[in-house]
């Protein structure tokens, strides 16, 4: 059974999430100059280092924007200051809460354009990926580096005017399951279906595709838009 998504609504003034419950954010990150000011001193000074170390000045604008809104929000479930919130990596960089603030909190950021995604849950892994489509990028060329012969032929299933969002579909199936396993992008991994995983793909905005992945059973996932 597929995973039921809300629409898009505004948060509720107090966040809370019960175990087993999962909860789906969406946020600008094309911020005023003045905001991303704001936002920067949130960041530990690790993130701040690595926001300096971005020569393009829209990533590291970027990068402050996500790493500020995910602070914001994890506040919020945790009771405590942006910039209190310490995290860890696991050996592929991907950022989680360290024991000092877990609370059983499991998440995953992903940005891409002006979007910012974020996936919150209690008691069990989860992954997000989230992709502009680019009306430009040779698809076809890249599926054949990038994807299994399966996932290849299933791009092939679909009609020529189809096939493009359906590469990003199954881009950002993939992308969301690996990161979910604490991974990243890998040509060798295959989506193993029944492996006790739900993927949901869903739509962000006109041109931007999503994809959820989570490791337990769930019904519903509650969609916040964050202003």
């Amino acid at each position: 059974m597929s995973v039921l998504l809300s629409p898009w609504e505004n948060p509720p003034s107090t966040i809370k999430l019960a175990r087993g419950e999962v909860q789906l954010w969406r946020f600008r990150i094309d911020l005023p100059t003045d905001v991303i000011a704001g936002l920067r001193p949130l960041l530990s000074r690790d993130e701040q280092l690595r926001a300096e170390r971005l020569l393009d000045p829209l990533k590291s604008s970027n990068f402050v924007a996500a790493r500020g809104r995910l602070r914001q929000i994890l506040a919020g479930y945790l009771n405590l200051q942006p910039a209190a919130i310490e995290f860890s990596y696991g050996g592929q960089g991907k950022p989680c809460l360290t024991a000092k603030t877990a609370e059983r909190l499991t998440f995953n950021l992903s940005h891409a354009g002006c979007w910012g995604l974020l996936i919150v849950a209690s008691g069990f892994a989860v992954g997000v990926d989230l992709e502009k489509i680019d009306s430009q990028l040779e698809y076809e060329k890249l599926a054949g580096l990038v994807f299994s012969s399966a996932e290849v032929a299933c791009l092939e299933q679909y009609a020529c005017k189809r096939r493009r969002r359906a590469f990003y579909r199954i881009w950002t199936r993939k992308e969301a399951w690996l990161k979910g396993q604490g991974g990243g992008f890998s040509a060798s991994a295959q989506m193993v279906q029944d492996a006790g995983w739900q993927i949901r793909s869903f739509s962000v905005d006109g041109g931007y595709l999503g994809a959820l992945a989570l490791a337990a059973e769930v019904t519903e996932v509650q969609r916040w838009h964050l202003h």
